[in-house]
């Protein structure tokens, strides 16, 4: 797989003042203020009330504003205490993508042992990244890429080797699933390649080796909840018409055509909320603050970069108060401010945050509560007087929680073994394309994305989250080349690195099984990360189905495909 520019809608950009008496502020575009605030203390040797970070509105992130803006915070901070004054820095797009961090490039080898029936017997990767000049997040995402590199798959024995690789090249970093898609991928087409080789319908063998409940993953974890891949699997080839249509091109790339069609699948799964003992190490706090109008504020670094985080936050604060979503604000990232709910990746931000969000707001209830100012049925009204009379009385009214694992989560960080993560979401992905056998070009003409997330907070926001991870993963697919010449990116310009626009992009229809999670607000799991693993392998093998050439790398450009054409052959 090869490395893929994050395209943000502003470039890296912050404003530094710097002065004896103040210490250090920050404002920035940026996804984890606590990050650059830390970065900071350490740089300058700063206590943590001599540095302030404050979060400015962010037009996306995608884990290239995760820790490159501590890079970009520490030039100006440097300049603004030499200049004595204010400092301003912010990349032009040409800057931004030659200097920052991209998704780690990758090359997977895997060797599968199958019996007669196609169970899986034996599972062996080898999974390599391109960590180019220097280390930035290469353990973060070959640790992710690592544990899922085995796929949502049953089997007994299963050796991942993983290494990051040190090269000449700009460094790479967190890129949305950082390292889940470059190794599913590779999952995904050897499962294709197996089905092949034993005669097997690719959903055939894949359905006669799902995980499911009780299973052991190649971490040694024991699933505690059922994945419904059969279900999932069921509900993506019937939105999809998969079979009819599975027959129907294969009818049409039969006539002689220079336009082919083919349909893929893929599925996969992939790990909310920081690996192993990440959660436990970060300890993250949220808090939840009444006024003595009765409003309500969340308190948390958790950033909104489009994803829709203040939203989620103000409709689970007002559900745990049983009060109206208007009477709920969140506060701007402010490290002055808002206490360290940790940074806003690896699909935490809802299940994670929203779940200390909610057990605030519960513990901000049970305050009012224990005061004798609000019983167990309670309007609005009630409820704004209620928080008027407690501040009236004893000051501030706030509610706190700290996070804590689930129960009978246990993770060895020596052995790298055991729960990686607290719950998994899992999804089957089905897309159709059509290859011009002339130009080489190829195009997603339908897409259907059926996924388990736990319960939906809000629906809309979810769907956006699926449809812009779809979109993202088929510029990975298809259209984003970086291109290096001596270590160095040579197509810097949105005129040379080209990424899918609207008319690329096709219809998306995205669909959920909700299952609630307990340990999730309101059952909701993690989905950022999700829709990015598995539009890659569908799409290669419906270029598959179309062609009968299968092609196990990603970009594939027209000329890529050209070149496979000329190796493996195609339906004339």
């Amino acid at each position: 797989t090869g490395a893929q520019e994050q395209l943000y809608i502003e470039p890296q950009g912050v404003i530094a003042r710097f002065d004896e008496q103040g210490g250090l502020t920050i404002w920035g575009s940026m996804q984890c203020p606590y990050y650059i605030h830390n970065a900071l203390k350490i740089l300058f040797g700063l206590g943590d009330d001599d540095v302030r970070v404050i979060w400015c509105t962010t037009g996306g992130g995608f884990g290239g504003k995760e820790e490159y803006p501590s890079m970009i915070s520490a030039h100006a901070a440097l300049l603004a205490r030499k200049a004595k004054r204010p400092v301003k820095l912010i990349y032009d797009r040409t800057e931004d993508i030659r200097a920052t961090t991209k998704r780690h490039p990758s090359r997977t080898t895997h060797r599968t042992a199958v019996d007669a029936d196609g169970r899986l017997l034996a599972i062996d990767v080898d999974f390599v990244i391109d960590a180019g000049a220097y280390m930035t997040l290469s353990p973060v995402v070959l640790s992710r890429g690592a544990i899922h590199a085995a796929g949502p798959y049953a089997c007994e024995n299963v050796r991942i080797r993983a290494r990051a690789v040190a090269t000449n090249f700009p460094p790479y970093g967190a890129f949305r699933g950082f390292g889940a898609p470059q190794s599913l991928f590779a999952a995904e087409r050897q499962m294709d390649r197996v089905a092949k080789h034993l005669g097997l319908e690719p959903e055939e063998l894949r359905r006669r080796n799902f995980l499911t409940l009780g299973d052991i993953t190649a971490t040694s974890q024991t699933l505690r909840e059922e994945p419904d891949f059969p279900g999932l699997l069921a509900r993506a080839k019937e939105e999809s018409s998969y079979d009819e249509k599975r027959r129907a091109y294969d009818a049409h790339n039969r006539h002689g055509t220079s336009v082919k069609k083919g349909i893929g699948l893929a599925t996969f799964y992939h790990g909310a909320g920081f690996t192993g003992s990440g959660e436990v190490y970060l300890s993250s706090i949220a808090a939840v603050r009444a006024r003595t109008d009765g409003s309500v504020e969340v308190l948390a670094a958790s950033t909104e970069i489009g994803q829709g985080t203040m939203t989620i936050f103000s409709q689970i604060a007002a559900e745990a108060l049983g009060i109206a979503y208007d009477s709920v604000s969140v506060a701007a990232p402010d490290t002055a401010l808002v206490p360290n709910s940790g940074p806003t990746v690896a699909s935490r931000t809802t299940m994670v945050v929203g779940k200390l969000v909610e057990r605030a707001a519960a513990d901000l209830l049970r305050k009012l509560q224990g005061a004798s100012l609000l019983g167990e049925s309670y309007d609005d009204a009630t409820f704004r007087n209620a928080c008027r009379q407690y501040i009236e009385r004893h000051g501030e009214l706030r509610g706190e929680a700290q996070y804590e694992p689930p129960p009978n989560i246990v993770w060895d960080d020596q052995l790298y073994r055991g729960d990686a993560y607290g719950t998994y979401a899992w999804a089957v992905y089905v897309a159709e394309v059509e290859v011009d056998t002339v130009t080489y070009e190829s195009r997603v003409t339908n897409f259907v994305a059926a996924q388990e997330i736990g319960r939906v907070v809000h629906p809309t926001l979810a769907a956006g989250q699926i449809e812009g991870g779809v979109a993202q993963a088929i510029g990975y697919s298809l259209y984003e080349k970086v291109v290096t010449k001596d270590g160095r990116v040579i197509n810097p310009q949105m005129t040379n690195y080209i990424m899918p626009t609207s008319l690329d992009v096709p219809p998306i229809r995205v669909f959920f099984v909700e299952k609630p999670y307990a340990y999730g607000p309101g059952g909701a799991k993690g989905i950022g990360e999700l829709p990015f693993d598995g539009p890659a392998p569908a799409i290669m093998a419906a270029i598959e189905h179309a062609t009968g050439v299968s092609l196990d790398s990603i970009p594939t450009l027209p000329e890529d495909l050209m070149r496979a054409f000329g190796e493996g052959g195609a339906h004339d």
